[in-house]
């Protein structure tokens, strides 16, 4: 079975790693290097958590005008019927169904990673506390007995804050987990952005490939190949060394609006969450001033910049569109969270194993096939 992987960002990765282990020839088709897409995320795993992705629910667009007016975000991406989607999606709770599948999600990428590390810990794969540093730690707590998936949490302190510690997280050094991943998929590939795609074809760099399947999972451009409604929200992530290293990961929601995690060889902190699909990446010194206001005077090992996809409800899109054409995007904010859930379950519909979609586009007013 010859597999066409569009895109190389972390979904993309575990897609062709499962298509692999299940005997199939992939070729990875993107302009980027494999990996190099998902490599600005700080590599915080929130496993039984999903609000950091409710981007839909009541009062979403009030804090994010807000963060719009104090310059901690942007918007330079407008697609309309993104919008329409979101309007029509605000406020609207997917269903106990949709919560079960993600529970399933976070427990299956949980188990995925743990036997990964088990086997070889090449890429700072540890289990601890998120620490997060807000302005009204009662009114976080409160959301957090509100979120669907009922994750562990306590009060704590955190360097001399009070904190909410979520208890159910890991981290890992994407850039480390992104090489071991793509070294046992071991795909071929296309240095080539899609141009587009159908069922069992792909077009890049003006040349078209023909497939027993194509997986597209390629991130915010996917709306482009598809017209589905995911958009790009721009982050940017910084290895960093400094000698005052923190005790454990942390988000400061409370100023800086930058997350921050050590491992072994350096500090990643990142941030931003920008609708944004340009080139500018100026808004990145807001983010590398956030890390030296935490951490103090940092040595900058290099920057990434990532596109985060984004569905209008936080949730994704997997299905088959085609008898040859499966897609699976949309993550958001959990991209590395349920990258393996995701990669597995766009394998198993490439496959045939799966005819039915747990997360169908046909919500948003899409007509499924």
């Amino acid at each position: 079975m010859r597999a066409l992987v569009v895109g190389g960002g972390v979904v993309g990765l575990f897609a062709a790693y499962y298509l692999r282990r299940e005997g199939a020839e992939v070729v990875l088709v993107d302009g980027l290097e494999p990996g190099e897409a998902s490599r600005a995320a700080a590599g915080i795993l929130e496993f039984t958590r999903f609000k950091i992705n409710r981007i839909n629910a009541v009062g979403y667009p009030t804090a994010y005008l807000s963060m719009l007016s104090r310059g901690a975000a942007r918007i330079r991406h407008m697609d309309p019927k993104w919008i329409l989607a979101y309007a029509r999606s605000y406020g609207r709770d997917p269903g106990e169904d949709a919560w079960e599948a993600v529970r399933e999600m976070g427990r299956f990428s949980w188990a995925e990673y743990r036997r990964l590390a088990e086997e070889r810990n090449d890429f700072d794969y540890a289990e601890e506390p998120l620490y997060e540093l807000v302005d009204d730690v009662d009114k976080e707590v409160e959301e957090l007995r509100r979120d669907p998936l009922r994750p562990k949490f306590e009060e704590a302190e955190f360097e001399g804050r009070r904190a909410v510690a979520y208890l159910e997280a890991a981290r890992l050094s994407t850039d480390l987990a992104a090489r071991r991943i793509r070294e046992e998929a071991a795909p071929g590939r296309i240095a080539a952005y899609a141009e587009a795609v159908g069922d069992g074809f792909v077009v890049a760099g003006g040349r078209r490939m023909e497939a027993d399947v194509v997986v597209v999972a390629a991130g915010w451009r996917t709306s482009r190949l598809l017209g589905l409604p995911v958009a790009p929200f721009k982050g940017y992530g910084f290895r960093v060394k400094t000698p005052r290293r923190p005790r454990a990961m942390f988000i400061d929601l409370a100023d800086t609006g930058v997350a921050v995690v050590p491992l072994g060889g350096w500090i990643k902190a990142t941030g931003r969450f920008d609708m944004d699909s340009t080139e500018d990446h100026s808004p990145a010194e807001r983010v590398l001033a956030g890390a030296r206001k935490l951490l103090g005077d940092v040595e900058v090992l290099d920057m990434a910049v990532g596109y985060r996809p984004c569905t209008p409800d936080g949730l994704p899109i997997v299905e088959r569109l085609g008898e040859r054409l499966v897609v699976a995007a949309g993550a958001c904010r959990l991209g590395w969270t349920f990258g393996p859930a995701l990669g597995r379950m766009a394998a198993d519909l490439a496959l045939g194993r799966v005819k039915e979609a747990r997360f169908p586009s046909s919500r948003f007013g899409r007509r499924t096939p």
